[in-house]
């Protein structure tokens, strides 16, 4: 799709990060946008950084885990700007705790963020993009949707379940003018870490990667060249050229997609990589419970 004045794009966690930095490179382009997330007052910022920017907004409150108040939300957009090119479900939420340390509430909390918001966006969008014939209906996954990591199973399971969603929406709208596109970040310069539930991850991840380099040290073991930390512009950026010329799954970031077929196509040599990392992320896990 070619993204310009005429398009219509709803974003969903659209208040921070990279929904708030995607909103802002399509305002660029000249894009009317629906905003969504629960924190109003910041919602109206982006929305005014939108108009400054030449595109126009229009911020909506609304709770992703809600069928009835994202289905609003998307035909509130509708119904101001005519129509929808584009959804893009970016709202997400990260999870701290080992599978034996996650409670219920916070394995269906993390599931009706991350993966439930996804049906319910989705079967909003569709009622309108059917009717136009055209769309796109984006998914912000992650390389945990890839790959397994430590100390927040809830989130990997979640990502893992949005690029399954993603494909097998694919297949349902095969030849019907409706593409479906899954974008797999990895490290994002943004909040997310510190916001996680189960308590912030910063300190847990900078514990890991020193630690684990120490550790790959001691047992001679060589550790694959370590994916880039980007800011939420440059994967912005990376997204909208995607929506452009829209692909089954588009990695932002370089080495990514490598790092992901090793783990598919050779566990064990992707097992041995990550060792060290995993060891370190226990220990450091268990030295934060332990208060240390």
């Amino acid at each position: 799709m070619k993204i310009g004045n005429s398009s219509v794009i709803v974003i969903t966690g659209a208040s921070s990060g990279i929904g708030r930095a995607l909103a802002l490179a399509l305002a660029e382009r000249g894009a009317r946008i629906g905003l969504l997330a629960r924190r109003g007052e910041l919602l109206e910022e982006v929305a005014d950084d939108c108009r400054a920017r030449g595109g126009d907004a229009a911020a909506i409150v609304c709770d992703v885990t809600s069928r009835a108040s994202l289905e609003r939300a998307v035909d509130e957009t509708v119904e101001r700007f005519g129509r929808l090119d584009a959804l893009v479900n970016n709202a997400g939420r990260g999870h701290l705790g080992y599978i034996d340390d996650t409670a219920d509430e916070q394995i269906e909390s993390i599931f009706r963020v991350n993966v439930f918001s996804l049906w319910y966006g989705s079967a909003a969008a569709l009622r309108h993009m059917r009717a136009q014939g055209s769309g796109l209906i984006v998914t912000i996954a992650s390389i945990a949707g890839k790959i397994g990591y430590p100390g927040n199973a809830a989130y990997v399971a979640a990502k893992h379940a949005a690029v399954g969603f993603s494909r097998a929406l694919r297949t349902e709208l095969a030849e019907s003018g409706i593409d479906v596109m899954t974008v797999i970040p990895a490290g994002v310069m943004t909040d997310w870490a510190a916001v996680a539930e189960g308590g912030p991850m910063l300190d847990l991840f900078v514990y890991e990667g020193e630690r684990g380099r120490a550790i790959a040290a001691e047992r001679g073991i060589d550790l694959p060249p370590a994916l880039p930390l980007l800011g939420a512009d440059e994967v912005a950026a990376s997204i909208v050229g995607a929506m452009e010329h829209p692909v089954a799954e588009h990695y932002t970031h370089p080495g990514a997609r490598e790092l992901a077929l090793l783990a598919e196509s050779d566990p064990e040599a992707f097992e041995r990589s990550q060792l060290p990392f995993w060891l370190a992320n226990r220990e450091g896990y268990r030295r934060e419970r332990r208060g240390e």
